[in-house]
């Protein structure tokens, strides 16, 4: 028979103080109950269960002592809380109301399915403490003395309820039962919150540059969920130490996130060196459509932080720009400031300060306009410093006929150059300059469409001729906006065929092309092949080869396959001999978990600003297993009729969850850069390792030889 009591009606009675520091009722059932009121004892055998507001109790026997106000559970117990946390152990001292808890020898399982043993347990409704704790995320049967993949051992293992903290004091991390790491001191959130203060899973490794290094991070947050932040140290072994500060906030109608980086480590500028950078990165929304993106970036070294693996940027572009784009408009405010960190680039970093536009247009079934306003300033270009104002605008009118599409096209602007200095190799001392300019254009088409029995053809021709005249300012205003131009289908039958206004010439041209669409059961194949020429008029300032007549014929080809393959093909080829002046062949595609990607890129050395040939050919490919992907990617440098490896990697990655117990996940790969450009960081081979730890986040071990 089981008995059922208000267990505070059967041990209040003596004292009306005890009385008044009980807050709620404690259920207590068992099958059988003994009481001795001469001794103060009552003994519950049997299924006990003592149940109150945070946790139940089971024990196979209680032994209540009255007048000490305390319980010794012995047996099979179990404690179950209310944040779904299981405690088994099989002897427990209960005080305060059977609130705090004293258990010895203790296994406990949280919400979460992590584990920790314990050979002491002090609990309270504040904090439980554990003494000699072991602690694990991983699926196994550790109460049973499993051996997990990884696990925390500590000296002491605290558990704050109040803010929700687990601290861990004498750190060891034991990864196959093998000590890895030892830390003091270790705190992480407990697994019913989302974030927390405290120390993240700090990474160590070896370089041959640094020796040993590690870095160690500490994560803040506070009430405001809005923002987050993570303090770094990186020790870079015998170089030295870089700090960094990364803030991020979150704004209703935008973000912000900034990284400041400090330090003092060996530099190629002296060693010990103090260095600091910084980079802050903005975006909001608004009223009135109007967005904003702002990126600001310094650094008071040139190559500190590519040295360190910090930021792999060798150039730094900082800016702040404003735009809203309506139905019918587009408006854009930009300043902007370019810094290279390439020594031999010095020269090159400009300032626009800034720069104005604004876009109206219409886009109706057969007639478009486009009126465009355009303010800007640029310093330091190459040695330039160029103040422009230019308005332009364009018109076209499609008139279908039986037999052929015409399209008319017009084109006139004006711009107005303040040139306020030039570099000492420019003699030109023209400062203030006008240029007036207008376009005409008839462009012919017509779509043919063949319907066979297995495959459908589309074939499009084009015929435009194209006038343009200026003001003759060919040589008295740089190009800087399209000196290394090159002819392709995008801008073909354009009337201002370059990009920008720098470099528009009084010229006629002939422009035609032919494209063609088929559609069949081996996939979708789409073909062009077009050319420009000059049939008057001039087209200097540029890399083009035949600037007299002549441009490269245009070949682009896409092959859509399948998933298995597909072909896309790029090519100019001289009008005269046919030779190859640039090509891109890359073919790409996927079978079940396999995929691959090989590229061949080719450049003249006539279309290249430092004069020099450029090929190279690329291979990437990668496979899924499982939850694993292998990844390989290469690429060689084919110059000088030689094979040179410049750049390898090699990754096997674990793409599930986690892997090994659940609680684990590998990463490893291979990198070999060769010939790396920078006078500062050398070629350098390394390989790197990284465990992913449920609940602690990634451990990284690096090498690099």
């Amino acid at each position: 028979m089981k008995f059922i009591f208000v267990f505070l009606l059967l041990i209040i009675f003596q004292t009306s103080s005890y009385s008044q520091q009980t807050k709620g009722n404690v259920e207590f059932t068992s099958d059988n109950l003994e009481v001795d009121e001469n001794k103060n004892l009552m003994i519950a055998k049997g299924n006990v269960i003592i149940k109150s507001e945070n946790e139940v109790i089971r024990a196979d026997i209680v032994k209540y002592f009255k007048s000490l106000d305390k319980a010794i559970a012995t047996g099979d117990i179990t404690i179950t809380n209310v944040d779904g946390t299981i405690y088994k152990t099989s002897e427990i001292t209960l005080t305060n109301e059977f609130k705090d808890i004293v258990a010895l020898t203790l296994f406990a399982q949280f919400k979460d399915n992590s584990k920790i043993k314990a050979s002491k347990m002090s609990k309270n409704d504040e904090k439980s403490i554990f003494i000699n704790g072991e602690y694990t995320p991983c699926e196994c049967d550790f109460k049973n003395d499993e051996k997990p993949i990884w696990q925390l051992n500590s000296s002491q293992v605290t558990h704050d309820k109040l803010t929700k903290t687990l601290h861990f004091e004498n750190v060891v991390l034991r990864i196959l039962d093998y000590p890895i790491f030892y830390l003091p001191y270790l705190t992480h959130p407990d697994p019913t919150v989302k974030r927390k203060s405290g120390l993240l899973t700090p990474s160590f490794g070896h370089s041959s540059r640094n020796g040993f290094q590690f870095s160690v991070p500490y994560y803040f947050v506070t009430k405001d969920e809005s923002w987050d932040s993570t303090f770094t140290n990186h020790y870079k072994g015998k170089n030295g130490y870089i700090n960094q500060f990364n803030a991020r906030k979150k704004y209703i109608s935008g973000s912000l996130e900034t990284n400041i980086f400090q330090g003092e480590v060996d530099t190629n500028k002296q060693n010990d060196d103090n260095v600091f950078a910084s980079n802050i990165k903005y975006n909001a929304k608004l009223d009135n459509n109007w967005t904003v993106d702002a990126l600001g970036k310094y650094t008071d070294q040139d190559t500190f932080m590519r040295r360190y693996n910090l930021d792999d940027s060798s150039e730094y572009k900082s800016f702040i720009k404003a735009e809203k784009i309506t139905r019918n408009s587009i408006s854009e405010i930009q300043w902007y400031k370019y810094d290279n960190l390439d020594l031999t680039s010095k020269d090159n970093q400009p300032t626009i300060q800034p720069s104005i536009k604004h876009q109206i247009f219409q886009n109706g079934k057969n007639f478009d306009y486009r009126v465009l306003l355009n303010a800007h300033e640029i310093k330091d270009d190459e040695g330039y410093d160029i103040q422009r104002w230019t308005g332009s605008g364009q018109i076209e009118k499609k008139i279908p006929t039986n037999f052929t599409d015409f399209v008319l096209g017009a084109e006139a602007g004006l711009d107005l150059y303040a040139i306020k200095d030039r570099p000492s190799t420019d003699v030109n001392d023209n400062k203030y300059l006008d240029r007036l300019s207008f376009g005409l254009s008839i462009l012919s088409k017509k779509d043919f469409l063949y319907d066979f029995e297995n495959f459908d053809l589309l074939i499009t021709p084009k015929l435009q001729i194209i006038s343009t005249h200026s003001s003759d300012r060919k040589t008295d205003i740089p190009n800087r906006d399209s000196s290394d131009y090159r002819i392709d289908q995008a801008n073909l039958f354009l009337i201002n065929q370059y990009q920008g206004r720098d470099n528009i010439q009084t010229n006629q041209r002939i422009n035609f092309g032919i494209d063609n669409d088929l559609s069949s059961d081996f996939g979708d194949f789409s073909f062009f092949i077009g050319q420009s020429q000059k049939i008057g008029g001039t087209q200097q300032n540029n890399n083009f080869l035949n600037q007299n007549r002549q441009s490269d014929f245009i070949g682009e080809m896409k092959w859509m396959s399948s998933n298995l393959l597909n072909i896309s093909f790029n090519t100019l080829l001289n009008h005269h001999d046919l030779e190859n002046n640039y090509s891109s062949l890359e073919f790409y595609g996927k079978y079940e978990s396999l995929y691959y990607r090989a590229i061949h890129r080719s450049i003249d050395k006539n279309l290249t600003n430092d004069n020099s040939d450029r090929e190279e050919v690329q291979f990437i490919f990668g496979k899924k297993i499982n939850n694993w992907e292998i990844s390989y990617s290469n690429k060689y440098d084919l110059n000088n009729n030689d094979t040179e490896l410049v750049e390898e990697e090699l990754s096997i990655d674990y793409v599930g969850d986690y892997m090994f117990q659940d609680c684990l996940s590998i990463k490893l790969s291979y990198k070999n850069k060769d010939g790396a450009p920078d006078r500062d960081i050398l070629p350098e081979n390394s390989v790197f390792i990284t465990l992913s730890l449920k609940n602690l986040g990634n451990y990284g071990l690096d090498s690099l030889f």
